[in-house]
């Protein structure tokens, strides 16, 4: 009996056969504790979803930057648009803010709709990696943590020229 155990073992990993797994990969559920959202100009708890979705897009910005402030009323205006579409998808704005209420204020006065890494967490592991040398930037990673936008050795890329590649992906178009 014991050599029949082995041998349907051995069988199974030669085969990579295996039982069918209810865990999948979950970026976003690496994510999420650290999270927060802005609603009604307060900052508060982030409500998690029913569902974890497939796709994150980082956007790295700051209050102090002039060209983040110039492209981030864009992204609100695109993101209400997009996301009801499209609930396999969610933003996250990982802030380069020199202070948290800096970053709440940018939150505020932009009208982010989408969480954010609470203050002092974006350079983390899960988060920096994908970072540009430049902002604003943006990059949509999958459920398995792969960039799936970046450039290679994360050069800046304006994030207006990620918009359509995040549609086809998330659309399902490639």
């Amino acid at each position: 009996m014991i050599k029949q155990i082995q041998l349907t073992l051995l069988l199974v990993a030669l085969l990579g056969l295996h039982a069918p797994s209810t865990v999948r990969a979950d970026y976003f559920g690496k994510l999420e504790p650290r999270l927060i959202q802005v609603t009604n100009g307060k900052k508060g708890d982030y409500k998690k979803p029913a569902t974890n979705p497939k796709y994150v897009a980082i956007y790295y910005s700051a209050h102090w930057c002039p060209p983040c402030r110039a492209f981030t009323p864009k992204l609100v205006e695109w993101y209400k648009e997009f996301k009801p579409k499209h609930e396999d998808f969610e933003l996250v704005f990982a802030s380069s803010d020199k202070s948290e209420e800096a970053q709440i204020e940018y939150m505020k006065e932009t009208g982010m709709p989408w969480p954010a890494m609470k203050f002092g967490t974006s350079k983390g592991p899960e988060v920096g990696k994908y970072a540009a040398s430049g902002i604003p930037y943006l990059v949509l990673i999958d459920q398995n943590g792969k960039d799936l936008t970046g450039q290679k050795d994360n050069e800046w890329q304006h994030p207006q020229g990620v918009l359509p590649k995040i549609e086809e992906i998330v659309g399902g178009k490639k």
